[in-house]
């Protein structure tokens, strides 16, 4: 593939942007990925650097395609930018507001996470599957982990606590017991 920006230098990196079903494909050379950088990552955006490179080397912006639609960037930082976010919140612990978490998209302290709760859940429901890891135990685990579930299955049960007993009894399925 040809550099966007330098006609007949082979591009090693490409980048695709699909919105609203237009798709926008930027390929960079070796000699232009340098000029596409920023120290501070944590408000950077790689298509607002292509905008600038493209402008540097006097060519048409790739973004300008879509001027048309409204520019919507989809991510965790903002969607913690929009208005039906948390506002005024404040922890008690270090100071931090939502507005700090707006700007930065970091936490000011572990008292934070309970502070800005709502917000997070937000996010992180749009960003992945759930809200909590359900991730996978590792093989070496997986017998230790079933005669956990299996004592706390006989104390559910025992204590008639039914509905905990068939949480236990579905985990257990899912280690290939039961």
């Amino acid at each position: 593939m040809q550099c966007t920006f330098c006609p007949g230098c082979s591009a090693t990196c490409h980048l695709t942007k699909l919105i609203d079903g237009k798709v926008i494909e930027v390929h960079v050379c070796e000699k232009c990925i340098p000029q596409v950088n920023e120290p501070n990552l944590i408000d950077f955006d790689i298509w607002d650097e292509i905008s600038k490179l493209a402008k540097a080397k006097g060519m048409k912006d790739p973004m300008a395609t879509l001027d048309s639609i409204v520019n919507v960037e989809i991510s965790a930082k903002s969607l913690m930018l929009s208005p039906q976010s948390t506002t005024g919140a404040h922890c008690h612990s270090c100071g931090f507001t939502s507005e700090d978490l707006r700007k930065t998209g970091r936490l000011g302290c572990p008292d934070c996470y309970t502070v800005f709760s709502s917000m997070l859940d937000e996010v992180i429901s749009d960003c992945q599957k759930g809200v909590q890891h359900l991730g996978k135990i590792p093989q070496s685990q997986v017998g230790s982990r079933r005669k956990q579930l299996e004592i706390m299955l006989d104390e559910a049960v025992g204590s008639e606590r039914f509905e905990e007993a068939a949480s236990l009894r579905d985990q257990l399925r899912s280690l290939g017991t039961v």
